[in-house]
């Protein structure tokens, strides 16, 4: 408890520290840095508090015109440049510029000793939404054509792509109908089944129970895991092949052993060296207990009887019938009754010896019993190894 009460002090001081130091860059430093914005954001604060503070305005006039000039830049060499993909970095060119003078807007007209600051604001609207327009147009075409290939993987890049298109136009043609497209498409199957190559022959339920695998701990945005089978097909598949059931033979073990204890057998009188009745203050005779040894002899029987399971975890890519890895896999489950008998004088046995007497033996589990218990054991084991190799797939 102290640690854990340590541990989240701890935390809080970190936190605290972080913020005491990010609230104590200046905004000449956020300037030095190159970090403009930032430097806007902090200056405007302290102007607001102080519109004559000429160290903060300057910060605000440098600050404004180096980022400006920066992304001006940028976005002429890309409109020079003339690749369809770069509006989607323009729009967002424009409209940092639009929010940089948002964020000055506030404290204008900014002055130096009385003297305005020649700052222009410029209506970014019309490029904006041109930028805007061609983004998206951009991102759909180039969508349509990754989902022509009938390629999952581009189908993923092409779900991508149409995200952005409703990032810019919640509703944009048929978007709606090519996402849906787009991530059926781009979905990989995983057909998980089991394969029995052992000596015995396993019935149905087994099948069942050993492939009621909770998919949702399995399943991601991309991978779909499924125990039957897919009418459009899979991808992959993971096989548990269950390669040996050994069930040991029922064994009856017999352990005998003595048991010798002192306990006491009611009272007595208590007698002096001479042999004389001790007697208390008031003439009684004084009466202690009478110890007596006193011994038992437990017979133990025990039963036991084993089942060990082992297979293998088999990774394929069915388009390429390549294996991608085995992994070994073993269960082992044990059964054991202990019951007991007594031959003597139960008191000289051990509290928990005791509770073994007057249990009866058992009847032996069958074969298909020991198996459906190795199978629970065998069950979580499989499940931990394909949360362990779920990147086998992509």
């Amino acid at each position: 408890m102290v640690k854990r009460t340590f541990i989240y002090f701890l935390s809080i001081l970190l936190c605290c520290i972080a913020v005491t130091q990010t609230s104590c860059v200046s905004s000449k430093k956020y300037y030095q840095r190159g970090e403009y914005d930032a430097a806007i954001r902090k200056a405007v604060k302290k102007v607001k508090a102080n519109p004559d503070n000429k160290k903060e305005v300057t910060i605000i006039e440098k600050s404004f015109q180096m980022a400006n000039s920066i992304d001006n830049d940028r976005i002429m060499f890309l409109r020079k440049e003339g690749m369809p993909n770069s509006w989607d970095e323009i729009f967002r060119l424009y409209t940092n510029m639009k929010y940089r003078q948002e964020a000055i807007r506030p404290v204008m007209p900014l002055k130096k000793d009385g003297i305005v600051v020649p700052i222009t604001f410029i209506n970014y609207d019309n490029e904006i939404i041109e930028a805007k327009k061609r983004a998206a147009e951009f991102f759909y075409v180039n969508a349509k054509k990754l989902l022509e290939t009938n390629d999952r993987f581009k189908a993923r890049d092409a779900y991508q792509q149409l995200q952005k298109v409703k990032e810019y136009y919640p509703v944009y043609q048929d978007t709606e109908e090519l996402l849906n497209k787009a991530f059926e498409m781009g979905q990989s199957r995983v057909y998980i089944s089991l394969e029995n190559n052992t000596m015995y022959k396993l019935p149905a339920s087994y099948y069942d129970e050993m492939l009621a695998i909770p998919l949702g701990s399995l399943n991601s945005t991309w991978i779909k895991y499924f125990t039957t089978q897919h009418e459009k097909g899979f991808h992959y598949k993971a096989v548990l092949n269950l390669k040996i059931i050994d069930i040991s033979p029922e064994k009856l073990l017999q352990k005998e052993t003595l048991f010798e204890k002192e306990v006491q057998d009611g009272t007595e009188v208590l007698l002096d060296a001479n042999n004389n009745t001790v007697k208390d203050s008031l003439g009684n005779p004084i009466r202690v207990p009478r110890m007596v040894k006193v011994s038992c002899k437990l017979i133990e029987v025990i039963q036991q009887k084993a089942a060990h399971t082992e297979g293998t975890v088999e990774y394929t890519d069915l388009y390429t019938q390549q294996t991608l890895k085995i992994v070994p896999i073993a269960s082992d489950y044990f059964f054991e009754n202990t019951s007991a008998s007594v031959m003597g004088d139960m008191r000289a046995l051990p509290d928990e010896k005791k509770k073994l007497v007057g249990i009866p033996p058992v009847p032996f589990p069958l074969d298909v019993e020991m198996i459906a218990g190795s199978s629970s054991i065998l069950k979580k084991v499989f499940h931990d190894v394909l949360i362990d190799n779920k990147y086998q797939f992509k």
